[in-house]
């Protein structure tokens, strides 16, 4: 199993949009492909918050993290031309967008 991290900061004044694009394009496309298994969209804590527990900030306003039974399903499921048509929205509503992929050595409810 594997996970992809997907990091992303909004465009000025498209935070909604971005949002949208997320959820109601790119994930409701993606969680029907052979070897989705879930995902999660996780927001960091106010740098407030984050500095009173001696933690970093993060860089991105949105981390999309995806869980996927292996990484040839995913590729998979990234050459197809709607992984192209949904993820372009979220591409147009970005500043900053980056990733990484990362090997699940052991998992607990997934």
């Amino acid at each position: 199993m594997i996970s992809l991290h997907v990091y992303l900061k909004p465009k000025s004044g498209m935070e909604k949009t971005l949002e949208s694009a997320i959820k109601d394009r790119w994930i409701d496309a993606m969680q029907v492909q052979d070897g989705f298994i879930s995902a999660a969209t996780v927001t960091p804590y106010s740098d407030e918050e984050l500095q009173k527990l001696e933690a970093v900030s993060p860089n991105h306003v949105y981390e999309v993290i995806s869980f996927w039974q292996s990484e040839e399903q995913r590729l998979a499921w990234v050459a197809r031309p709607i992984h192209d048509e949904v993820f372009e929205e979220v591409i147009n509503a970005s500043e900053e967008l980056s990733y990484t992929l990362q090997t699940i050595e052991q998992s607990w409810n997934i």
